[in-house]
């Protein structure tokens, strides 16, 4: 079965073994958004993805560390062989076989199994990522809501409110979900910033959980473990299907104008406060913080073979500079009960 993913300049040609496509089936529906019969671009990378039997071929080579996450599921640790111009990254769950220098060698094979989600979607982002920074596109760390054709950021460091601020907004009328983790930035034609939302699989704290008795029973049915008996700051990985029934907003992949970002931080106990930054150098500052780049990620220390070129990045973050006048940049801090037109109105 051949397939693609098309996201902004980037198009991934996929080509499904037949007796593959069980367990790609969920990695299909999350990416539905994005997955096509045919290309938007000539295709920058080839990916076949084939069965994989971990006993029948054992992992071997020396210990890589693909990624170190707080979330033991995106926890992904591999043994590396090399193979002339290629190299293998095999686990328990999955075998990716990928050039030396995808510069020269655009093909890539996946062995997978079932237990190669979240594998796999992290696998295709950070393809897309990588390849959309090259091309000068500037990815924001954000989730965000959406309302009028405008999208607002909320981005901040782990552990700062960006859930608990998103739940609280969509909590009120008029606001619909955005996006889950990442936002794609590019200067518009006719000025101002457009931002492109990012699909991402919800993680979300115990203590923010509590509050929405469906969500805890979600979380129940399906994962066996209880938020009311974990730390406030325990996160879970939420089904996105169930979450966004849950919000009542289905994820949609149309770009957005930036009207503002929300920088939160939680404060348990606090009311909440609005502050605006108004002052020019404070918000080039906080822009920086939250973009996301690959040289700061786990990400980086190993995949070598598709580092980007951040010419036209930095000339994009730096196009973006003087937009930054026409955004509403504001910092949450309390408990995050967000009632964001009165933040908007308090700001402005």
């Amino acid at each position: 079965m051949h397939r693609y993913v098309n996201f902004l300049d980037t198009t991934l040609h996929l080509d499904i073994d037949t007796e593959a496509e069980k367990s790609f089936e969920p990695v299909a529906r999350f990416f539905r958004h994005t997955i096509a019969d045919a290309p938007s671009n000539e295709p920058a990378f080839h990916i076949t993805f084939v069965p994989y039997d971990p006993a029948a071929e054992p992992p071997t080579g020396r210990p890589a560390v693909i990624r170190q996450s707080t979330a033991p599921e995106f926890t992904f640790h591999a043994l590396l062989s090399r193979h002339g111009d290629r190299l293998v990254y095999a686990n328990e769950n999955t075998r990716l076989d990928v050039p030396v220098d995808a510069s020269m060698d655009r093909r890539f094979e996946v062995g997978i199994t079932d237990g190669s989600v979240c594998q796999l979607m992290d696998f295709l982002r950070d393809l897309i990522i990588r390849t959309e920074e090259t091309r000068g596109t500037v990815v924001l760390h954000a989730s965000g809501v959406r309302r009028d054709g405008r999208a607002y950021a909320i981005a901040g460091p782990k552990g700062a409110g960006k859930t608990t601020t998103l739940v609280s907004v969509l909590s009120r009328p008029g606001w619909e979900y955005f996006t889950g983790d990442k936002l794609f930035c590019r200067i518009a034609a006719d000025g101002g910033i457009t931002a492109t939302p990012w699909r991402d699989y919800p993680y979300v704290g115990a203590g923010t959980l509590r509050g929405h008795p469906a969500l805890v029973d979600w979380v129940r049915a399906n994962t066996g473990l209880d938020p009311a008996e974990l730390p406030d700051r325990k996160k879970l990985l939420l089904d996105a299907d169930a979450f966004e029934a849950w919000l009542g907003s289905e994820f949609s992949p149309e770009p957005l104008r930036l009207a503002g970002i929300l920088l939160p931080e939680v404060r348990p106990g606090e009311p909440c406060a609005v502050e605006p930054v108004t002052e020019e150098p404070a918000r080039w500052m906080e822009l920086n913080r939250i973009v996301d780049r690959s040289i700061d990620t786990t990400f980086f220390g190993w995949q070598h073979y598709l580092v980007p070129d951040y010419a036209a990045f930095y000339a994009t973050l730096s196009a973006m500079r003087p937009h930054l006048a026409d955004l509403a940049m504001l910092r949450l801090t309390g408990t995050l009960d967000v009632d964001l037109d009165a933040a908007l109105a308090a700001g402005s």
